[in-house]
C-alpha cells in the first residue's frame, strides 16, 4: 500500500509540475527557427560539345518558413574536389544564387555539387543541399539512322532523349569533316552496347559500336567517337594470308555481350570471331566430317547456345554452337590485334561448329526443322531469351507461319523444335513490306508492321491473338522497319548518385519500339512510341517523331554504359 501511494505522489507532483511550466510559459524567451528548404534535382544533365566548351547553370528554388523575401541569405556553391592523396575536400566555385559551371570537351566525369545557403537572422542556421552534374557524352544515348543519299550511305542519329532529342541528318559528318568511309549499297546497320571482352580491361574494354553493312563493305566504328576499330580486310585477315581479296559480304551479326561471339558470311561462306570484340575471324564448318552445300540467308542467337540459321537453298534449319575458347583465344587474339604479332594468328584454323537441328530424345519435335516445305518466304528470325521464333510467309496457304526453337531443348527435356503457329497476314499489307521483330519482356510475341500500321501477335495462349498496336494517321506515310532500343535486357542508374539508397531508376529500353518512316520524296523519320507491360502503346503517353532524314535504309538505338 505504501508503494502506491508513494508512485501516485509521484505522478502528481509531475502534473503539477507540468502545469506550473504551462501557466509560466509566457516569461521564457522562446524562437522559431526559420526553416530554408532547397530544392535541387537529384542530378543535373549536360550535354557536352566535342569542339568547344558548355556552359551550365544551376538555380534552386527556395522556401522558408518565416520569410518571404530573401535579402537576409547568403549562399556558397562548393565543388567535390579529390586532392592527390586521394581524399576529398570541398571547394569553393561561386557565391550567388545561380551556380555557373563550364564543361569543357574532356569534362566527361560527374561532379558533385552543393549548395550552402546562410540565414543572417538571429539565431539563423545554415542549410544545404547537395546535387550531382553528370555530362552526357554526344551520342552516348541516340537512335543512329542508316541512310541512302545521292549514291552515298549517310549516317545520321537523333541525339538525346524524348523531346529534346536533336535531329542530326549527317551526323558522322559534322563530327568527321568527311563523309562516311564505306561504298556499295547500304543493307543494315547494327549496334552492340557492350562489344568487347565481358572480362573488361583484363582483356579488351567493351565499348558501344556501330556496324553498317554494304554489297560491298562492312565498317565497324565506335558508336561515340566514330573511329574506325578495324577494316573488313582486317576482320577477315584469314583470307588476305590465304590469298583471297575477294570481298563479298552478305550480313553480319554479333552477340559478344552475351558470350556467344560474331558470325558472318562473305560470298556464301560462313566466318565465326570469338566473343572477345577483338574480331578474329577463322572459317566456320560442320562439325561432322561430312560437308553439305548451303545457302544461309537469315541467323538469330540464341542465348546460351549459340545461333540457329536458316539454310534457304535445302529449306531447313542448322545450328552453331558458340565459339568458346575462352583464355587461350583471349590471348591470342590479343597479341595478333593489339600488338600484330602475326605468330599468334593461325590461318589454317577452323571453327567446327554447323551442324543439323536434330531431336532431344527426351522430347519429340513438333516440326521437321530439316525440310518446312518450298513455299516458305523467310521475312525473319528473332531472339526471346533462349527461343528463336523464325517468321515465314507460305505461298500455298497465304497464311504466316512462325517456328518456335527452344535453346534448353538442347540440352534439357524440352523439345528443341517447341512450336509452330499460323496465322492470317493482316488485311491490306503486303509480304514484301512487312517487318518483324521482338522484345523478351514480352515472351512469344511479334510486332509485325506494315503500311502505317503495326500489330502485335501473342503467342502466349492456346490460340494466337493478333491486335492493331498503332496506326500513323497519315495512311500515305509508310513504316519500313521496327526495333527496340533493346530487345535483349534493360539498364538503369541511381536515381540520387550522392545516395546508395536511392530508388534504382530503369532506362526501359525494352519498352521503347522505334520504327522508321518513309515519308515519300526521300524524305525519313523515326518514330518512338512507350509500350506498356502487357505490349500496349501507354496511354497519354508522348508518340515521339524525329524528321529530317532522308531515306532510311536501317536504323538502331546505343548507349554508352
Amino acid at each position: 500500500m505504501k508503494g502506491f501511494v508513494k508512485i501516485n505522489s509521484f505522478l502528481l507532483g509531475s502534473l503539477l509540475l507540468l502545469l506550473g511550466c504551462y501557466d509560466d510559459k509566457g516569461s521564457y524567451n522562446y524562437h522559431d527557427i526559420n526553416e530554408i528548404n532547397i530544392e535541387l534535382p537529384a542530378t543535373v544533365n549536360v550535354r557536352l560539345s566535342k569542339e568547344e566548351a558548355v556552359p551550365v547553370s544551376i538555380e534552386p528554388k527556395l522556401s522558408q518558413t518565416l520569410e518571404k523575401e530573401e535579402s537576409h541569405l547568403s549562399y556558397r556553391w562548393e565543388k567535390e574536389v579529390k586532392k592527390s592523396t586521394g581524399l576529398k575536400e570541398w571547394v569553393e566555385c561561386g557565391q550567388e544564387k545561380t551556380c555557373q559551371l563550364v564543361f569543357q570537351p574532356t569534362d566527361v566525369e560527374s561532379q558533385t555539387i552543393r549548395l550552402i545557403v546562410t540565414d543572417h537572422r538571429e539565431d539563423g542556421s545554415e542549410w544545404y543541399k547537395v546535387t550531382t552534374v553528370r555530362p552526357i557524352v554526344p551520342y552516348s544515348r541516340s537512335w543512329f539512322v542508316l541512310q541512302y543519299t545521292d549514291g552515298k550511305c549517310v549516317l545520321g542519329a537523333v541525339d538525346g532523349e524524348g523531346s529534346g532529342g536533336v535531329v542530326i541528318p549527317d551526323a558522322y559528318k559534322m563530327d568527321m569533316k568527311q563523309d562516311l568511309p564505306i561504298g556499295g549499297t547500304p543493307k543494315y546497320l547494327l549496334t552492340d552496347w557492350a562489344f568487347g571482352s565481358p572480362e573488361g580491361s583484363f582483356i579488351n574494354p567493351q565499348q558501344p559500336v556501330i556496324i553498317i553493312g554494304t554489297d560491298q563493305d562492312v565498317h565497324l566504328m565506335n558508336a561515340v567517337s566514330f573511329n574506325q576499330i578495324y577494316t573488313y580486310q582486317a576482320m577477315l585477315h584469314v583470307k588476305v594470308v590465304n590469298g583471297d581479296n575477294n570481298f563479298s559480304p552478305d550480313w553480319l551479326v554479333t552477340n559478344t555481350y552475351q558470350r556467344l561471339g560474331e558470325v558472318l558470311s562473305d560470298n556464301g561462306k560462313l566466318y565465326m570471331a570469338n566473343d572477345d570484340g577483338f574480331s578474329v575471324y577463322y572459317p566456320l564448318q560442320w562439325e561432322s566430317t561430312s560437308e553439305e552445300s548451303y545457302k544461309i540467308t537469315k541467323i538469330a542467337p540464341i542465348l546460351e547456345y549459340g545461333f540457329i540459321f536458316y539454310d534457304e537453298q535445302n529449306h531447313r534449319f542448322l545450328r552453331c554452337k558458340k565459339y568458346d575458347e575462352m583464355m587461350e583465344g583471349y590471348r591470342d587474339n590479343k597479341m595478333f590485334r593489339k600488338y600484330g604479332y602475326n605468330n599468334y594468328f593461325y590461318p589454317s584454323k577452323v571453327v567446327k561448329k554447323i551442324g543439323k537441328i536434330g531431336e532431344n530424345p527426351k522430347a519429340e519435335n513438333v516440326f521437321n526443322p530439316d525440310n518446312i516445305g518450298d513455299d516458305k518466304i523467310m521475312i525473319n528470325m528473332n531472339m526471346i531469351r533462349s527461343n528463336v521464333l523464325a517468321t515465314f510467309f507460305s505461298t500455298s496457304d497465304r497464311k504466316i507461319h512462325v517456328y518456335d526453337f527452344n535453346g534448353e531443348g538442347f540440352n534439357g527435356e524440352t523439345a528443341i523444335c517447341a512450336g509452330k503457329y499460323t496465322f492470317d497476314l493482316p488485311g491490306g499489307m503486303s509480304v514484301d513490306e512487312m517487318r518483324v521483330t521482338t522484345c523478351y519482356v514480352f515472351g512469344k510475341t511479334l510486332f509485325i508492321a506494315g503500311g502505317n500500321k503495326i500489330y502485335k501477335v501473342d503467342f502466349n495462349r492456346t490460340v494466337p491473338r493478333m491486335t492493331l498496336l498503332y496506326e500513323y494517321e497519315n495512311a500515305a506515310v509508310k513504316i519500313t522497319g521496327l526495333k527496340f532500343k533493346n530487345e535483349h535486357y534493360d539498364l538503369g542508374y541511381s536515381a540520387d548518385p550522392n545516395d546508395w539508397d536511392s530508388e534504382w531508376i530503369w532506362l526501359g529500353t525494352p519498352y521503347r519500339l522505334g520504327v522508321s518512316l518513309d515519308y515519300g520524296g526521300n524524305e525519313g523519320g523515326i518514330l518512338e512510341l512507350k509500350l506498356t507491360t502487357t505490349g500496349e502503346v501507354e496511354r497519354d503517353s508522348e508518340v515521339l517523331e524525329y524528321k529530317g532524314f532522308g531515306k532510311i535504309v536501317d536504323f538502331g538505338y546505343s548507349v554508352k554504359l
